[in-house]
C-alpha cells in the first residue's frame, strides 16, 4: 500500500478506512490517486484512471458529520485557520496532500467569504514519484541548462508529479542546479523527495510575486511553478521575466491549439517565455508519460 494513502486512512470514517482496506486487498495492484467522501452518498476512489464506488462487496456512505469530522481531523482542529483557502475551494496539507472541498457559500458584493455545510471531499493522494522525468529532461535540458517549458495536459494526468520529479532531479547531485520552486498551493514539496537537494522553496506565495522574489534574491539557475495561465498573472510574469532565467511550469489544456486558445498563456508564448510546449499523457495505471513536443522559437502563434 502506498505510504501516503496508509497515513490518510487514519484521518478517514472508521467504516471507510475499513472499506478502503478490504478493497486493497482484493485489488492489491490498482494505484489509488484520489479518495472523494459525499455527505450522503457514496464514497469514491479514482483508482488506475477509473472511479470506483463498490467498496469490499457494498457501497460505503459517509454522514455530513462524517465528512466535517474528516475535515477537522486533516487540519488538526484548526479548520477555521484554512478559511481563506477553504473559500477558494480547497486546503493544503503537510506531505502534499490537497483536499478540494465543497459546501455551500456565503457571498458578499460576489465575493466568497464563507463555506458552510461541508458536503464533499476530494483528497488528491501525492505521490513520491521519482525519475519519471527522463524523457522530458532528455529534450529540454542541453549543455546544462534548461529551456524554458510549458507542460500541459487535462486535470489528473500528472503534471506536478512530472514538475516534482524533475525538480528534485535537477537539484540534486554533482551537477545540481539552484532550482526556486514557487509552490502556491503546497502541493510540489514532499520532503523525503528532496532531502539531498538544493532546491529553494517559496509556499503559498502568488505565482508573479514568487518568481519575481526568486529571480531578485534568490539567484536561481531555473524556476518552477504549477497551474499558470490567468491573463493578469501572465502580464506579470512577463513583466518579471526578462532577466534570462528559464521557467518551467504547467497549465491545464488537452491539445496545443486549445491551450493557445487561453489569452494568458497565449500572451506569454508570443512574448518568448517558454521555448516548448509539452503535452503530456499516460496509459490508467502506468507510470511512464508520453510526450508531445513542440519547439515555438520563432514561430507565430
Amino acid at each position: 500500500m502506498n505510504e501516503n494513502l496508509r497515513k490518510l486512512l487514519a484521518y478517514l470514517p472508521y467504516h471507510t478506512a475499513a472499506a478502503i482496506s478490504a478493497h486493497i486487498k482484493s485489488s492489491p495492484a490498482a494505484k489509488i490517486t484520489e479518495i472523494r467522501l459525499h455527505a450522503e452518498r457514496p464514497t469514491c476512489l479514482i483508482q488506475s484512471g477509473k472511479n470506483v464506488i463498490l467498496l469490499s462487496g457494498k457501497v460505503d456512505i459517509c454522514t455530513r458529520d462524517d465528512v466535517f469530522q474528516t475535515l477537522a481531523r486533516l487540519t488538526e482542529d484548526s479548520v477555521h485557520t484554512y478559511g481563506e483557502m477553504i473559500n477558494q475551494g480547497y486546503v493544503n496539507l503537510d506531505g502534499g496532500f490537497r483536499v478540494g472541498i465543497c459546501g455551500t457559500a456565503s457571498v458578499s458584493g460576489g465575493e466568497i467569504c464563507g463555506v458552510f455545510g461541508f458536503s464533499s471531499l476530494c483528497i488528491r493522494i501525492p505521490r513520491a514519484a521519482q525519475n519519471v522525468d527522463s524523457g522530458l529532461l532528455s529534450i529540454i535540458r542541453k549543455n546544462g541548462k534548461v529551456a524554458p517549458t510549458l507542460i500541459f495536459s487535462p486535470p489528473g494526468v500528472g503534471k506536478t508529479t512530472l514538475v516534482r520529479s524533475a525538480a528534485a532531479t535537477l537539484s540534486k547531485g554533482s551537477a545540481a542546479l539552484r532550482v526556486a520552486v514557487v509552490d502556491t498551493r503546497g502541493e510540489i514539496y514532499i520532503k523525503e523527495m528532496f532531502q539531498n537537494s538544493i532546491a529553494d522553496f517559496l509556499i503559498g506565495y502568488p505565482k508573479a510575486a514568487g518568481i519575481e522574489i526568486a529571480t531578485r534574491t534568490l539567484n536561481p539557475e531555473l524556476i518552477i511553478c504549477d497551474e499558470i495561465g490567468g491573463e493578469d498573472e501572465a502580464r506579470a510574469i512577463i513583466a518579471v521575466q526578462n532577466t534570462g532565467v528559464p521557467l518551467l511550469a504547467t497549465s491545464h489544456a488537452d491539445s496545443v491549439e486549445t491551450l493557445l486558445r487561453r489569452p494568458g498563456i497565449n500572451s506569454l508564448c508570443r512574448a518568448g517565455i517558454f521555448r516548448y510546449v509539452v503535452g503530456i499523457s499516460r496509459a490508467p495505471g502506468e507510470e511512464e508519460f508520453l510526450l508531445d513536443v513542440k519547439d515555438i522559437a520563432g514561430e507565430k502563434l
